[in-house]
């Protein structure tokens, strides 16, 4: 392990900090296809900071806790991390000298982990710390990015040393606090998808997901297989697999998992996608999820451990990439539904939603949406029927 030299303090738990401000003013299989759920949802509009005119989720947990961002119209240069808990919005504050920071996951515990800058805008990632955020990875001149937290305080994520966009640039990392030094935090580089070629400059592998069991999920390219969905075991190597593909197909992406280590993504034959799960048996086999009646074209993007995924369902034109418009859909017990039509009527009025991006294993789901014409973080909570 490589220890980051940074100097973070003990994790910040904001549930707690949230309530005061409130206050004063692998276990076994679950096959998503065939999981119980909710099919009505009652829905949250977040709010927003204050200064700011819109706000976008990114993640929650199992208590309903929500992190994302708030900004100025679409720029998100000025966007400032949040945390909301229980109708409270507090901000994360942002880095030393930074311009922008936003919070991208918290665990069951209420630590929040996300990314921001230190003036210059080049993305560094951090943990909310009872002095502010710590950059747990200092990366001058690099780019770093987060996307999951456990209840073990791991944090999974990747970095470059450059603003390169290339798959074969980023490094997929694992940071732990030191147990020698919890002031500190080690990293630990996961293995990668090596083809034929070990020189080939193509290969590589970014995360998109991780769990409560120290696995992550994501895809990795290399010149034999062009690009599959892989995923990182926890064991003593954190072993890569290549997920493979939907029979038939050419190429897919692993989007989103649960703690099971069931993934949820997308795989591609020409001019196509379909909405995939892995299952966490030995051959991960790849199961493909209903889209609603008259389309070919979609993509799950995040599951939960009950085997309730979201993601999108559309038309697109064969032999073309002109896609229709986009539908959000839930697949629970068997079967898909548009989240549009699922809202209660009530606290539904007004809302046109337009992404999910979470759900947890209490079925709530967060994404971001058009509340009486102004963009706002939505909380979906089921309704017992």
């Amino acid at each position: 392990m490589l220890n980051s030299k940074c100097n973070p303090s003990a994790p910040f738990q904001f549930r707690g900090a949230l309530r005061n401000l409130a206050a004063s003013v692998l276990v076994g299989l679950v096959t998503v296809t065939g999981a119980w759920g909710q099919s009505r949802f009652s829905v949250t509009d977040l709010g927003t900071l204050p200064g700011s005119t819109m706000s976008v989720a990114t993640g929650l947990n199992d208590s309903g806790d929500v992190v994302g961002y708030c900004s100025l119209g679409t720029d998100t240069i000025n966007g400032m991390g949040f945390v909301w808990h229980q109708g409270v919005m507090v901000s994360t504050g942002k880095l030393p000298g930074g311009i922008y920071s936003a919070a991208t996951a918290i665990n069951s515990l209420g630590v929040v982990a996300g990314d921001g800058d230190t003036g210059n805008l080049r993305p560094q990632s951090w943990v909310a710390g009872p002095k502010g955020l710590v950059n747990i990875f200092p990366n001058p001149g690099g780019n770093t990015h987060v996307i999951g937290i456990n209840d073990s305080g791991a944090i999974c994520g990747a970095y470059t040393k450059s603003l390169s966009g290339a798959v074969s640039a980023w490094k997929v990392a694992l940071w732990t606090p030191d147990p020698k030094d919890p002031r500190k935090y080690l990293t630990t580089q996961l293995p990668i998808l090596v083809g034929a070629d070990p020189t080939f400059k193509g290969t590589g592998a970014f995360p998109t997901a991780f769990n409560q069991a120290g696995q992550a999920a994501g895809y990795a390219t290399n010149e034999l297989i062009g690009q599959h969905a892989c995923f990182w075991n926890n064991d003593a190597t954190h072993a890569i697999v290549d997920l493979g593909v939907y029979p038939g197909d050419s190429s897919s992406i692993g989007w989103g998992m649960n703690d099971l280590g069931q993934v949820v993504g997308e795989s591609h034959a020409a001019f196509g996608s379909r909405a995939v799960v892995w299952n966490n048996d030995p051959l991960h086999t790849a199961i493909e999820l209903p889209l609603l009646p008259g389309d070919n074209f979609g993509s799950a993007r995040a599951v939960n451990s009950l085997g309730q995924a979201v993601g999108i369902s559309a038309w697109g034109d064969p032999g073309t990439w002109n896609i229709g418009p986009t539908t959000l859909v839930l697949w629970s017990r068997g079967s898909v539904v548009a989240l549009q039509n699922s809202l209660d009527s009530v606290t539904g009025a007004g809302w046109t939603l337009v992404s999910a991006v979470a759900i947890n294993n209490n079925g709530q789901i967060v994404g971001m949406g058009v509340h009486n014409g102004n963009s706002r973080a939505f909380l979906l909570t089921p309704i017992a029927p």
